[in-house]
């Protein structure tokens, strides 16, 4: 896992793309030949929604075989939420991870528009929320009220995984999350992760 993490399929270097990731899991899940995983995530993290299929994937493997995760230079948010549910982590002392954060951004190109391009636009909707994606105005405080919601609820579902997955309390999760970020020698010593070593001590693990 290297790069960002996108949704859909694609070849780009330096991108994750959940849909082509999923597939490749589950036919690794599928492979009886094969008898353990080893995941190396280097990743700052991407799409909630890919990061979800990816790791929905890694806990099916895990049902069947063992799947360990060596974090490379960065394993954070997504590339943190990928590596949760797994049989051990190993980071680098110099690892950048952790970063259990959530944020939501929105485009809004009507100053473009309007003030470079003279272009302007007109909207016709039924519902008061219908044109709530728009990127032609900025987002009403109701709009961003239910956009809000829906990114602390993303942030809860992010806390609750750490929790169950790490086998941490709940409120010493929160306070190490919040977006922070940690050394793979801290997150140690935090509990995120389980030891410290490269891919070669992980694949050693796995064997």
């Amino acid at each position: 896992a290297e790069g960002e993490i996108v949704d859909g399929t694609g070849n780009s270097d330096g991108l994750v793309y959940g849909d082509k990731t999923s597939r490749m899991l589950r036919q690794i899940r599928e492979d009886d030949s094969i008898k353990a995983v080893v995941l190396r995530v280097n990743s700052p993290g991407g799409s909630v929604s890919a990061s979800e299929a990816i790791e929905g994937e890694v806990r099916l493997i895990q049902k069947h075989k063992p799947v360990i995760v060596s974090m490379g230079t960065v394993a954070a948010s997504g590339g943190y939420w990928i590596s949760t549910h797994t049989d051990r982590v190993f980071a680098e002392p110099t690892t950048i991870t952790g970063s259990i954060g959530v944020f939501g951004m929105y485009l809004n190109i009507q100053g473009l528009a309007n003030d470079k391009l003279g272009l302007t636009f007109d909207t016709v909707k039924t519902g008061r929320f219908a044109d709530a994606a728009t990127i032609i105005r900025p987002k009403t405080e109701a709009e961003l009220a239910i956009f809000q919601d829906s990114v602390d609820w993303v942030y809860d579902q992010f806390i609750s995984k750490v929790t169950d997955a790490r086998k941490l309390d709940r409120k010493v999760v929160e306070e190490i999350a919040q977006g922070r970020v940690w050394s793979g020698s801290e997150a140690l010593k935090l509990k995120l992760v389980d030891e410290l070593g490269g891919l070669a001590d992980a694949v050693k693990y796995a064997a």
